[in-house]
């Protein structure tokens, strides 16, 4: 098995077909059947079912491809560690970020890296935390910044900070802004609630209020986009954040009322495998994360406290 066979593989999952695989990896449809037959015969089962139409992944195939990917994005990252020094980065990072997080420092760290780093390409993977976590544990991104990731032990968890959760609607649905709204009446109204994914963990701390949560929502969203959209066009209401109004994620004329009754929390945090070698790249954007952080935090921006 060489990564030329893996990155063929890949091809062919990607495009479903013999000849879009034989375009990206230029080279002829015979060579790719040829590669596809050797690891087949390699691993000793069938990757792909063929058809007229082209071919599609096995349950096998499906298994291998979590593989291909992460071994062969260790590779690029072996080869662009090997090149790289301290003052030149190169290659390609795919950070995951939480919704929260892009809208606060997401600007202000590109700006950053293509400042300092033009050579290194950098990607970022928008989602809600639980998906921002799955993808981090299937090795398709770096490192993740997620709000109350899961205690796994294949995690390494930097907390960053704590902030409260408020109600968030529009003036006309939400009525005054800043006054206090108690849970009961949140929950007598409409309001979406994200929904946390298998490895989210529950917005509530209190598994009680996670509960009723979950049991009065009118509508749950695993996009981001399509949650801010419901509260946007007075549907009803959500729970965000201070920082959440402040940054501008929501239309005008959106505002908060804070939670009387209930402190519903949630933290931030730094998220790495611990199986995952640390390249240079890695070690200056977990460095540069925790920097435009702190800034956000030191001007005031960010209505937040320390985590514990």
């Amino acid at each position: 098995m060489d990564p030329r066979q893996l990155r063929i593989f890949n091809a062919l999952y990607d495009t479903g077909s013999i000849t879009g695989a034989s375009d990206i990896e230029r080279c002829a449809p015979s060579v790719v059947a040829h590669h596809l037959a050797n690891l087949e015969h390699r691993l000793g089962m069938a990757l792909f079912e063929r058809s007229r139409r082209g071919v599609v992944p096995t349950a096998a195939g499906q298994k291998f491809h979590l593989h291909a990917v992460s071994i062969l994005r260790a590779i690029d990252s072996a080869e662009s560690d090997m090149r790289d020094t301290a003052d030149h980065l190169s290659g390609r990072i795919i950070l995951g970020l939480a919704f929260s997080a892009v809208t606060a420092f997401g600007v202000a760290l590109m700006r950053r890296v293509a400042e300092e780093h033009p050579d290194l390409q950098l990607e970022m993977a928008e989602s809600v935390s639980g998906a921002t976590i799955d993808a981090l544990l299937a090795a398709d991104t770096d490192l993740a910044v997620a709000f109350n990731p899961p205690r796994d032990s294949r995690l390494s968890l930097q907390p960053l900070l704590e902030e409260d959760m408020i109600c968030i609607g529009r003036h006309d649905i939400i009525g005054e802004a800043g006054k206090p709204i108690t849970l009961d009446e949140f929950l007598s109204r409409r309001f979406v609630l994200p929904r946390r994914g298998p490895r989210g963990r529950p917005m509530a701390d209190d598994v009680d209020v996670q509960k009723r949560l979950e049991h009065h929502a009118s509508m749950f969203s695993q996009n981001v986009t399509a949650a801010v959209m419901y509260v946007n066009s007075g549907l009803g209401l959500g729970l965000g954040t201070q920082a959440n109004l402040h940054y501008g994620a929501y239309a005008p004329g959106v505002v908060g009322r804070p939670i009387a009754d209930r402190t519903i929390t949630r933290t931030m945090h730094l998220c790495l495998r611990n199986d995952a070698p640390v390249s240079r790249a890695m070690a200056y954007m977990r460095e540069t994360i925790l920097t435009c952080v702190s800034a956000e935090i030191a001007v005031g921006r960010w209505p937040c406290r320390p985590a514990i």
